[in-house]
Formats: structure tokens, C-alpha cells, sequence
């Protein structure tokens, strides 16, 4: 961070074991650009109350919303991932705004790793984007998008991890758009 390198925290498992949640902490002490989970994750790392099951998430993403703003003080964009997602950051000018990004598949869910593909897809959009929670917003609806094309081509979870990964590579800027399921709210604690 100190150099200007956009970074992502992926606090996978936090809240399920102990270390963890402790080197995860130790960790958004240093400012990342975006922190991204699942909702139970978000929750943890916050410091509020949440159940998490190893990697697999018992919570909503709305009901991290409080638990993201509060990660604002410690990062530049927060996302809690869910049948919806639930984006928190600053626009241009400093305020604090929330983004929902729907679609997707719940084979993401079957499918290991998926959580981490978009951590990666995250780091390469906060390269090139104009602000964090932008970044953030384009890589969630990239994933989304990507994972309803490779479900309507997959028989099962085996098919449908292979269709995603070549669906995130396929997919053009004219399809994200015109397939992206966004919603800007205003975030509340």
C-alpha cells in the first residue's frame, strides 16, 4: 500500500479458526485497496458477531452491510459476496456509497476456489479502474456474468467449472454491460 500498489484481502476463514482472524486483522492494519469475502467473513473481520463455517458463509450479504462500513476505517472498498453481493467505498468525491450487484449461479457455491478467481479479478480491475469500489463493482459483475453464461452451458458442477473459467476469459465489455445486474443504495450501519 505504501507504495501505491492496489492490494486485495481475501480473509478466507476468518472468524472459523482463531489464527486467522488474527493474522487477518494484522493484516488490514496496512490499508488494503478492497477487502472482499463472503458475508460471514466480513462479518468476523469486522469485529461483529457471525457464524463461519470454514470458507462457507452462514450470513446474507445485506447483513454485512454494517460490518462492511465499519472495514471502511481499515480499507478503501469492502465486499461481502452472497446471492447478492454487497459492495461499500467512497465515489470521486469522498462519500460513502453501497453497490448490489445480482446474477451469478449457485454453482459458484459447488464450485472450490471461485471466491478466490474473483480476488484475482478484483486485483486486476483495481489496476486500471478510477476508483476502488468501481474496480470492485466491474470485477463482482465480471464473475456474476461469467457464471450465468457458464451455468446455462454446464451439466453439473465438473462442466460448470470449466465453462466458467473459459466464460471469464470470453466474455467482451458489450456483454458485461448489457448483462449486469447493478444497483446503487445508500449504505446504513
Amino acid at each position: 500500500h505504501e507504495a501505491g500498489t492496489p492490494w486485495v484481502l481475501d480473509p478466507v476463514g476468518v472468524g472459523g479458526l482463531p489464527w486467522r482472524s488474527d493474522l487477518a486483522a494484522e493484516l488490514s492494519a496496512h490499508r488494503p485497496t478492497a477487502i472482499r469475502g463472503n458475508a460471514s467473513e466480513i462479518i468476523a473481520l469486522a469485529g461483529l458477531r457471525g457464524e463461519t463455517r470454514g470458507v462457507d458463509s452462514s450470513a446474507d450479504a445485506a447483513a454485512a452491510v454494517p460490518a462492511a462500513l465499519t472495514l471502511l476505517d481499515r480499507a478503501e472498498s469492502v465486499s461481502a459476496s452472497g446471492a447478492v453481493d454487497h459492495l461499500v467505498g467512497r465515489d470521486a468525491d469522498g462519500a460513502v456509497i453501497g453497490v448490489r450487484v445480482g446474477g451469478g449461479s449457485a454453482m459458484l457455491q459447488r464450485v472450490t476456489a471461485t471466491g478466490c478467481a474473483l480476488g484475482g479479478l478484483v486485483a486486476a480491475y483495481l489496476a486500471v479502474t478510477p476508483t476502488p469500489l468501481i474496480g470492485l463493482a466491474a470485477a463482482h459483475v465480471h464473475v456474476a456474468v461469467a457464471a450465468e453464461i457458464a451455468e446455462a452451458a454446464a451439466a453439473g458442477p465438473g462442466t460448470f467449472a470449466v465453462a466458467y473459467l473459459d466464460a471469464l476469459y470470453t466474455v467482451d465489455a458489450d456483454t458485461l454491460r448489457a448483462r449486469a445486474q447493478l444497483e446503487v443504495f445508500e449504505p446504513r450501519r
